[in-house]
């Protein structure tokens, strides 16, 4: 079994671990009785990707933002956008450019009692899942390609080449009201790229959404504030 479906039954495993136990309550506590459906909007702007990026000298960048719903305390239906991209120059004069937008859509849920109505500190801590992808092109240059037939070798570029990265995100983080619907809160997540690169395709130093490409799983870390609508 490879790598990739590995990840893919983990992360299906462990979202529907949280649905199940989100929905399938056979009732109530007196506290979640009492909250409304309806909790509000929360608009959030990521710092941490903005700090990596004055602190990579250009080498790479992300900025991202998401809006959230908050559903009765418990649950966050998430939408997070953003654009990003790299410029790479090796020690070999290989290069690398790209710039793209990346999404990602899925829901929070919160693993602690919901806030009541008068709580004077909201809190939560919570677990999550995406589905992302980023559309993007990508330019590669000075490759040395060998030519088996005559022999030799060549320089190179690969301009303008176009793809669409799909993967699949775990998500766990906390977030606390530090002032009157004020949020800071930070969270970790592994990102699962999904689907085979064909056999010879040159394939992207860095994805937007993503970060620089590894042989596994890439992780990520998010330090957000936001208001509450």
């Amino acid at each position: 079994m490879s790598k990739t479906l590995r990840y893919i039954i983990l992360l299906s495993s462990f979202v529907g671990s949280i649905s199940f136990q989100a929905f399938s309550q056979a009732g109530k506590t007196e506290t979640e009785e009492k909250i409304p459906l309806y909790q509000g909007v929360k608009a959030e702007l990521d710092l941490a990707s903005i700090v990596m990026s004055a602190i990579s000298n250009g080498e790479t960048y992300s900025v991202e933002a998401n809006v959230q719903v908050n559903l009765r305390e418990k649950y966050f239906p998430v939408l997070e956008m953003g654009f990003a991209g790299a410029n790479k120059i090796s020690h070999n004069d290989y290069g690398f450019k790209t710039n793209g937008i990346f999404a990602r859509i899925g829901i929070d849920y919160n693993l602690m009692k919901p806030n009541a109505p008068d709580a004077s500190i909201r809190k939560y801590f919570f677990l999550g899942g995406r589905y992302a992808f980023s559309p993007f092109s990508y330019d590669v240059t000075n490759v040395i390609v060998e030519d088996d037939y005559w022999g030799g070798e060549a320089v190179r570029d690969f301009l303008g080449m176009k793809t669409t990265k799909h993967w699949l995100e775990v998500v766990a983080g906390l977030k606390v009201e530090v002032f009157q619907n004020i949020y800071m809160g930070w969270n970790v997540r592994i990102k699962i790229l999904l689907g085979q690169e064909k056999l010879g395709e040159i394939s992207p130093w860095y994805i937007p959404g993503v970060g620089i490409k590894s042989t596994g799983a890439n992780w990520g870390f998010n330090y957000t504030i936001g208001y509450k609508f």
